[in-house]
């Protein structure tokens, strides 16, 4: 929804509930078993939550704000072991990508899974799972090596 549109404010309360609230809710649903079993949590953030799109400008603006939380709780969980992964597809054969009109160009939808697993074996934080996604990856990396991943507290 762009910005400005008649209905934008409702939009993005509704999409802030799902994707950053929600996202909230479930890790503290979860945190204990998480810290107990050292488990994993992985959030689908999406590249949306890095770039801006015009038309998608709440659920951009809503992705961003989780990506943002996710890293709060990457930081939260890493005295317990417990992995954060933050997923960042680009186009993937959904009904989203349908609707955007990004069929011709999606990836399937098993990358996505494929890519979570490896990045866990890895240890990784972020993981970009499609060809599109990893594109923006290419540019996003060095900001994310010595922004988001640097430890500014030493």
């Amino acid at each position: 929804m762009p910005p400005l549109a008649d209905n934008a404010l409702d939009t993005l309360k509704e999409e802030m509930d799902v994707n950053v609230y929600g996202l909230m809710r479930v890790a503290k649903a979860f945190e204990a078993t998480l810290i107990a079993k050292q488990g994993a949590l992985v959030q689908l953030n999406s590249v949306a939550s890095i770039k801006n799109y015009l038309n998608m400008t709440t659920y951009c603006t809503s992705k961003a704000a989780s990506y943002s939380v996710t890293q709060g709780l990457r930081d939260h969980f890493k005295p317990h072991n417990v992995s954060v992964l933050s997923v960042h597809p680009g186009v993937v054969a959904t009904d989203m990508a349908d609707l955007a009109g990004f069929s011709d160009i999606a990836s399937s939808p098993q990358v996505v899974p494929v890519g979570i697993l490896a990045a866990l074996d890895e240890g990784e934080f972020h993981v970009f799972p499609d060809a599109v996604a990893k594109q923006m990856e290419a540019g996003f990396q060095s900001y994310a090596d010595n922004v988001i991943m640097k430890d500014f507290s030493a």
